[in-house]
């Protein structure tokens, strides 16, 4: 008898569940609003510009970039940009071993400007810490000879106020678009456009 009202109990318990899972109960209330009770209002997108000196907003030719990092204050310039059959003069007049760029590719040489005006500490910076961006890809500097007149971008070490500059050599893929990015830490922090 025990087990007869046990399963009694459980029918009526399972028979109770599902009425009230199946919508025996009432529903919660539901408004609908005519088209003539509905406010709308217009929302206007303004685009933002990225700061300057960065991938979507980058610096120009000429244009002094100000990076902030690791509690140091730096400037960072190119100043001149020499690309295709003119690079390709130059390189191969400073030395005739310097080889010629593959296939579908032209040396690119950038003359940049870089100065630690504020912070702690020394810093160092050479030529790879920059990297040439070409349709999202990054290019390191060329081992080529340059000439006398175009000094090769070296590694120093500077202090608060010190500053140096030179000129790097890229092989990048011919007639694109170019990004110049100084690199901290093998993450690009600042872009500079060299496209004339």
């Amino acid at each position: 008898m025990e087990v007869s009202r046990l399963k009694a109990s459980i029918f009526f318990l399972v028979i109770g569940l599902i009425v009230f899972f199946t919508g025996c109960v009432e529903p919660e209330k539901v408004e609908v609003k005519t088209p003539s009770e509905v406010k709308v209002t217009k929302t206007t997108f303004v685009p933002t510009t990225a700061p300057r000196g960065t991938l979507n907003n980058p610096a120009n030719l000429g244009e002094t970039v100000v990076v902030k990092i690791a509690g140091k204050t730096l400037e960072i310039t190119v100043l001149d940009v020499i690309r295709g059959d003119k690079a390709y003069k130059i390189i191969k007049n400073a030395n005739m071993f310097n080889p010629d760029p593959k296939q579908g590719y032209e040396y690119l040489l950038v003359k940049v400007k870089f100065a630690y005006t504020e912070g702690k500490g020394s810093l160092h910076v050479s030529s790879y810490d920059f990297k040439a961006y070409v349709g999202g890809a990054g290019y390191t500097p060329a081992w080529v000879v340059l000439p006398k007149d175009k000094p090769e971008f070296e590694g120093v070490d500077l202090i608060p106020g010190g500053q140096t500059e030179g000129w790097i050599v890229f092989e990048v893929p011919q007639d694109k678009e170019a990004l110049i990015a100084y690199e901290y830490l093998f993450e690009p922090v600042c872009f500079i456009s060299v496209s004339k």
